[in-house]
């Protein structure tokens, strides 16, 4: 979790600041990560990088942290921090926000998933849920619908309702419905 206080919360909001000076034991957040924020939300974070003090602060970074001077941000690092921690090093951490949290799942992360929901139900997994081309048919698109035909058709997705495994001894309707709404809520068609 990276805080931010009320008026730089606004500063993001705003796009001026896409990044924050810190002073840390060693990082809390790391590049890569979707790291929440209160008022904010999610974020990404970029980079982390320590730095050996004040005097490595650029004007490029005032302006990255949403101040219009360098004096300004050093003003508010002064605020915030009156006096070094002892034991704390300094760090720039760049960020995005906000962010977008619907790509598409790639083939590896959806059958990972399905894995996963296997494991857990111990029934053997139906193929068609984890292939690429269920994605469509999932989002209730048809084979038309992407402009394919014939070998290029989509692998349809057919929920079991019924009880149980479906006919096919594959994956539990339970995990079947699961996967499709995880699929779903990782699909950029649906938010």
């Amino acid at each position: 979790m990276l805080l931010l206080k009320k008026h730089l919360v606004e500063l993001v909001r705003s796009g001026k600041k896409r990044q924050t000076i810190r002073y840390w034991t060693r990082p809390i957040v790391s590049p890569g990560q979707i790291s929440f924020t209160p008022g904010l939300g999610k974020m990404k974070i970029l980079s982390v990088e320590e730095l050996t003090g004040y005097q490595e602060l650029t004007l490029d970074d005032a302006l990255a942290d949403g101040f219009s001077s360098l004096p300004e941000l050093l003003a508010e690092l002064k605020r915030n921090y009156p006096q070094i921690p002892p034991g704390k090093r300094l760090y720039r951490v760049v960020f995005q926000w906000p962010v977008s949290l619907t790509s598409t799942p790639t083939p590896a992360v959806v059958r990972t998933k399905a894995a996963e929901l296997q494991k857990v139900g111990q029934a053997p997994i139906n193929q068609d849920v984890s292939k690429k081309s269920a994605l469509p048919a999932l989002r209730g698109e048809s084979d038309s619908d992407q402009g394919l035909t014939g070998s290029e058709s989509t692998a349809k997705f057919e929920p079991d309702y019924g009880e149980g495994k479906c006919e096919h001894g594959g994956m539990h309707r339970w995990q079947k419905e699961q996967l499709r709404d995880w699929i779903m809520a990782k699909s950029p068609h649906h938010s």
